[in-house]
C-alpha cells in the first residue's frame, strides 16, 4: 500500500516538474493563501490514500451514478425512452472528468439508444459505427454549424437530408451500383431513422475534435438549428460563450424534436431531459452555496457574476422546483393507440380473440370465465365511447398480444399478465399505470385484489403508489 502511494506521488511530482524538496515552496508562490494550499494538499493526500486502500472516495447512487445528496432519480423515467434516432456523443476527456456538472450522463439515463465515446480524434472508432448505421438504413448526421450544414427548421430540411443520404451512400460505394446499395438507399431515404452525432466540449475543444476527425465530416451530413432567444439554464453553473448558446443536453433535445416531430414519445423524452437538467442545476447551485467560501476564492469578481446569473435565472425560471412537471401522455381509447417502439403498441382490448388471450393466461380460468371476460371487455368498451379512455388494455408485439390488464365489472383492476418472453421491459408497469389513469379519468375509485403470496404484483402496485386497505388484514382476504 505504501509503495503504491509513493509511486503515485512520484508520478505526480514528475508530471508537474516539481521535486519533492521544492514542492511546498512552489505551491506557496502560486497560491495567495497558505490555508488554501494546505487544504488542497490534504485533499489530494486523502484521495490517494483512499485509492491505495481500494476504497471509494464517496457514496454513489446506483440509479443516476451521482452522490446521494445530488440524486436525480426522481426526475428520470422508470424505463429509458426508445426513440427512432440513435445518439452518439463524442466527449472531450476534460468534459468527461466533470462528471457532476456534465449534461452528457443525463442523456444516457433518459434515452435508450445513446452512447458516449471519449477522446480527441474519432475516425478509427466511428468507422465501424457509421458503417453499421448505414446498413441499418440510418442517415449519419453531425450536429455542427457550418456553411454546408442543413438547417432543420427549413421546410425542405427532410428532403435535403434524403438527398444528402443518397450522396453519402454513393460515395461509400465508390459510385458502384449493387442490390445492397439500392436497399440501403430505399431505407435511408425513408427519412425515419437517423444516427445523430454530437460533439461535447467547449467551442475550442469541439473545433479541434472535428478538425482532427476528417472522416467524421466526410461520412456525415452536418446539421444545425436556428439561434434561440431562450437563455440556457445551464448558464447558471457554467458561463456560456454567448447568450444564445445551449448545453449539450439542450442541443440534443432540440435536435431530436426537429428530427422526429411526430414521435408520440418525444414530448415525454424532452420533458424528462429538461427536468433532469433543472434538477442538476438546482442541486449544483445549492452545493456551491453551501461549500464555497468567497474569502478563499482568488477571482471574487467571477464568483459574483456567477451568483448574479443564478439569481436572474431563479427569478425568471423556476429551477428551484423540487419535483419535475412531466407532461402526461394522452389516454388510450378505442380510436387511438400508443407506440412504445421496438414493435410494442399499447391499445384497448376488444373482441373474442383478446378475451381468449386473457382467459388462457388467467390461472383461475374455468368453463365460464371466457364469457365473463368477454362481458367485462364489452362493458369497458361501452364506457370508453363516453369517456374516450379504456381501462381494459393490452400490449401487442408485431401484431400479437403479449400482455394485458382487465377492469372487472365490480370496478377492481386485475388479471395483470405479461408473457414470459417479454418480461423485464416495464410492460406490466405501463399497463397498471395507464389503467389506473383511465380509472381516475372516469372519477371512479381505485382498488384491486391480489392473491396472497403474489409478491411480484404486490411490489409493482406498491412501486406505483398503491397501499393495502388494511395493513393488519389476515391472509386469504384478498
Amino acid at each position: 500500500m505504501h509503495a503504491l502511494s509513493a509511486t503515485l506521488w512520484l508520478l505526480f511530482n514528475a508530471h508537474s516538474g516539481i521535486t519533492t524538496n521544492t514542492r511546498d515552496t512552489h505551491i506557496k508562490s502560486l497560491l495567495p493563501a497558505q490555508e488554501v494550499a494546505n487544504d488542497r494538499r490534504s485533499t489530494l493526500l486523502s484521495r490517494l490514500n483512499q485509492l491505495s486502500q481500494g476504497k471509494e472516495p464517496r457514496e454513489i447512487c446506483h440509479g443516476c451514478d451521482r452522490p446521494p445528496i445530488q440524486c436525480l432519480c426522481e426526475h428520470l423515467p422508470s424505463t429509458k425512452i426508445k426513440l427512432g434516432t440513435e445518439v452518439i456523443c463524442l466527449q472531450h476527456p476534460v468534459e468527461f472528468r466533470r462528471k457532476t456538472i456534465s449534461t452528457v450522463p443525463l442523456l444516457k439515463l433518459v434515452l435508450d439508444k445513446c452512447r458516449v465515446i471519449v477522446g480527441r480524434s474519432f475516425d478509427t472508432q466511428l468507422e465501424t459505427v457509421i458503417d453499421d448505421a448505414c446498413n441499418q438504413g440510418r442517415i449519419p448526421l453531425l450536429l455542427f454549424p457550418g456553411p454546408d450544414a442543413i438547417t432543420l427548421e427549413d421546410s425542405d430540411a427532410i428532403d435535403k437530408l434524403r438527398l444528402a443520404s443518397q450522396r453519402l451512400l454513393e460515395s461509400r460505394e465508390g459510385g458502384r451500383s449493387s442490390v445492397k446499395t439500392v436497399e440501403m438507399k430505399a431505407d435511408a431515404t425513408a427519412g425515419k431513422k437517423f444516427l445523430l452525432i454530437i460533439v461535447d466540449g467547449t467551442w475550442t475543444q469541439a473545433k479541434k475534435m472535428v478538425r482532427f476527425s476528417p472522416e467524421l465530416v466526410k461520412r456525415c451530413q452536418t446539421i444545425q438549428f436556428m439561434g434561440t432567444t431562450d437563455r440556457s439554464i445551464y448558464d447558471a453553473i457554467r458561463k456560456q460563450p454567448e447568450s444564445f448558446c445551449l448545453s449539450t443536453l439542450e442541443s440534443c433535445a432540440r435536435t431530436l424534436k426537429l428530427l422526429e416531430p411526430e414521435n408520440q414519445l418525444m414530448d415525454e423524452a424532452v420533458e424528462h431531459l429538461h427536468a433532469s437538467l433543472r434538477a442538476l442545476v438546482r442541486t449544483q447551485i445549492a452545493q456551491e452555496r453551501m461549500h464555497i467560501n468567497p474569502e478563499l476564492i482568488r477571482n471574487c469578481t467571477k464568483l459574483e457574476l456567477k451568483r448574479k446569473r443564478q439569481n436572474e435565472l431563479e427569478a425568471n425560471i423556476n429551477i428551484a422546483k423540487t419535483k419535475a412537471m412531466v407532461s402526461t401522455p394522452e389516454l388510450v381509447g378505442l380510436d387511438n393507440a400508443r407506440d412504445f417502439g421496438d414493435g410494442y403498441i399499447l391499445r384497448s382490448l376488444r373482441g373474442s380473440a383478446d378475451a381468449e388471450f386473457v382467459d388462457s393466461r388467467w390461472p383461475k380460468s374455468s368453463s365460464k370465465s371466457l364469457r365473463m371476460i368477454e362481458r367485462q371487455i364489452e362493458a369497458d368498451n361501452k364506457n370508453a365511447t363516453k369517456t374516450d379512455c379504456s381501462c381494459c388494455l393490452g400490449i401487442e408485439h408485431e401484431g400479437n398480444l403479449v400482455a394485458c390488464i382487465l377492469r372487472h365489472r365490480n370496478g377492481s383492476l386485475g388479471i395483470l399478465h405479461v408473457d414470459e418472453n417479454h418480461r423485464r421491459r416495464g410492460l406490466g408497469e405501463i399497463l397498471l399505470r395507464e389503467a389506473s389513469r383511465a380509472v381516475g379519468h372516469r372519477n371512479q375509485p381505485h382498488f384491486a385484489y391480489i392473491f396472497d403470496g403474489n409478491n411480484q404484483s404486490e411490489a409493482l402496485f406498491s412501486k406505483l403508489g398503491w397501499v393495502k386497505s388494511d395493513q393488519n388484514s389476515k391472509k386469504a382476504t384478498g
